[in-house]
């Protein structure tokens, strides 16, 4: 997102408070922690899914791309304090929407999804064609499938689809 961007955002400072949750804008103190979810909850989501860097290459990723040039948001527990889960969204896409795997099924990617979906008027993403659990999160939150690859233009090499979402219900095209 560029500088020059304007994004009206909502309160976050009171935002979540279920499951015992807060949501509050991510930091760069948060970079390890957002690399090590994404990581995680890839390998237990989706374990078929080839591995394409290393540890340190998704730090330094998610510290000097992802959270320097996008609005990103984090989950975290008040008892526990450690990250339940992020999102990372910008100019309509949503790019990132991880959950650590302890905190699966709990609410807390509903919760961050809707914080982007109050943020945008139309949101896009790409998700892999063999993640079905996350196509059928995405279309039950009201989002369409809009373009199918084969994969040959993503890192992963593996079969996508592109869902759609926009406020006024899901796109027909």
């Amino acid at each position: 997102m560029s500088r020059e961007t304007v994004l009206s955002l909502p309160d976050v400072s009171a935002i979540c408070m279920i499951f015992d949750m807060n949501i509050r804008p991510a930091t760069l103190d948060d970079a390890r922690r957002i690399a090590e979810i994404h990581r995680t909850a890839r390998a237990q989501a989706m374990p078929w899914l080839p591995v394409r860097h290393s540890a340190e290459e998704d730090f330094e990723f998610f510290r000097n791309q992802v959270i320097a040039e996008q609005t990103v948001f984090v989950a975290h527990t008040e008892t526990a304090q450690d990250l339940a889960g992020f999102v990372a969204f910008g100019d309509g896409w949503l790019n990132h929407l991880y959950v650590s795997p302890n905190a699966f099924r709990i609410g807390v990617g509903s919760e961050l999804l809707r914080l982007a979906q109050d943020s945008s008027p139309v949101l896009r993403l790409w998700t892999f064609q063999r993640n079905q659990i996350a196509r059928n999160f995405y279309a039950k939150r009201g989002f369409s499938e809009v373009e199918w690859t084969n994969g040959d233009a993503n890192e992963e090499k593996t079969a996508d689809v592109k869902m759609v979402w926009r406020k006024s219900g899901p796109l027909r095209t």
